[in-house]
């Protein structure tokens, strides 16, 4: 069975409400995470994924910024067919959240490491921002294109295994 399999990629600035899902190592989607409405198309499934940030702490007097970077996962924009609900589709789409992870990861080090002022939020913050997500947007396009959308078992497989090692990597 060959589907189509569909997914929003977008960074945005933070909004903090039920419907987002922040990305945790413990929780992983299930099919109850895809409420939205399936929309009439040839994708079995479509997950809205955000690198969103969330300015923590900001000081007016020394002008120290802290930001918080995290990926989320929009179950109200989020919808699979019944029809083609099974392990391999979930597998795939939680493989799209953890990638979005992943460039969270990064992008939070090179905010991190580049941005500690509000001085600096304004000069630098777009270009990490444009880098991190044109790196985020061809790796998920690439994850589309080489698993043939997460039909291609083996492809997928191989996927699966190279996420969570990165994953691992980062994490520890």
């Amino acid at each position: 069975m060959k589907a189509l399999f569909l997914i929003f990629i977008s960074i945005s600035s933070f909004m903090f409400s039920q419907k987002n899902i922040e990305w945790n190592q413990k929780n992983r989607l299930s099919f109850d995470d895809f409420i939205g409405e399936p929309e009439i198309s040839s994708a079995a499934a479509a997950s809205a994924i955000n690198i969103e940030y969330e300015i923590i702490s900001q000081s007016i007097w020394t002008g120290k910024i802290k930001i918080k970077i995290k990926a989320n996962f929009n179950k109200e924009k989020s919808w699979a067919k019944p029809e083609f609900k099974n392990l391999q589709l979930l597998a795939h789409e939680q493989g799209h959240f953890d990638i979005a992870q992943i460039f969270a990861i990064y992008m939070q080090r090179k905010v991190n490491n580049e941005i500690k002022t509000s001085q600096d939020f304004h000069k630098k913050f777009q270009i990490v921002y444009d880098q991190i997500y044109n790196e985020y947007f061809e790796f998920q396009n690439k994850y589309e294109i080489d698993t043939n959308r997460g039909s291609d078992v083996p492809k997928q497989d191989e996927y699966d295994i190279m996420i969570k090692e990165k994953l691992n990597d980062l994490l520890q």
